[in-house]
């Protein structure tokens, strides 16, 4: 919880409760499948699940990615164990993820993870983004984003599956000092990691096109 604060993101007790749980069953099935490179509990807790929390420091305040009457349509790339789209998901329920995922194993974990955890609107594609080429269901996406495919292969797919006034956010160490061929940079924001003060750089982009 605390980190939760120090990054602007306050943490109910709930969230915090399966939090640990997701914390425990990635520790263990690390031991066997190879989901994560860090092994120490503190690292995975700041560098995993508290810079994917850091979303929020966007999509929080950011009223044109809010749909009425519907939820909010998330495209996770390469999501690995979960990473940032099943976080999110864990602070905001009503969000409806899919999370894109090519390695079996990893996917494995992730359908394992979400009927432990009881998860709902949540949908698991293995493939990579470059082979997908329908949004599929809850598709279009009103945001996609990615922590660890390279920003250039994403911003190349994106427009194939989001929607009206859809958006891309990157997960960044350093910040742009310009917007991408045929997007519009929409929003940026630094700021240190907690527990590390590691930079990171969130940026929300739009197509022009």
């Amino acid at each position: 919880m605390q980190g939760g604060l120090l990054l602007g993101v306050p943490l109910s007790t709930h969230t915090v409760a399966r939090m640990v749980l997701y914390l425990r069953e990635l520790t263990r099935w690390n031991e066997k499948v190879n989901l994560t490179a860090l092994t120490a509990d503190t690292d995975i807790v700041t560098k995993h699940f508290l810079d994917s929390l850091a979303a929020f420091k966007l999509i929080k305040p950011d009223t044109a990615l809010i749909r009425l009457g519907s939820p909010l349509r998330i495209l996770d790339v390469g999501t690995g164990a979960g990473f940032p789209g099943l976080v999110l998901k864990l602070q905001v329920p009503d969000l409806a993820v899919t999370l894109l995922e090519p390695s079996l194993k990893k996917a494995a974990f992730l359908h394992h993870i979400i009927g432990l955890l009881g998860l709902s609107r949540v949908n698991v594609i293995t493939k990579r983004i470059e082979d997908l080429k329908e949004p599929g269901q809850p598709g279009p996406y009103d945001l996609v984003t990615t922590r660890a495919v390279p920003s250039e292969v994403v911003l190349a797919a994106a427009p194939r599956f989001l929607a009206a006034r859809g958006r891309v956010l990157l997960y960044r160490v350093a910040p742009l000092a310009e917007a991408p061929s045929n997007y519009r940079l929409v929003r940026q924001v630094s700021f240190p990691l907690p527990f590390t003060n590691a930079p990171r750089t969130l940026t929300l982009l739009e197509p022009t096109l």
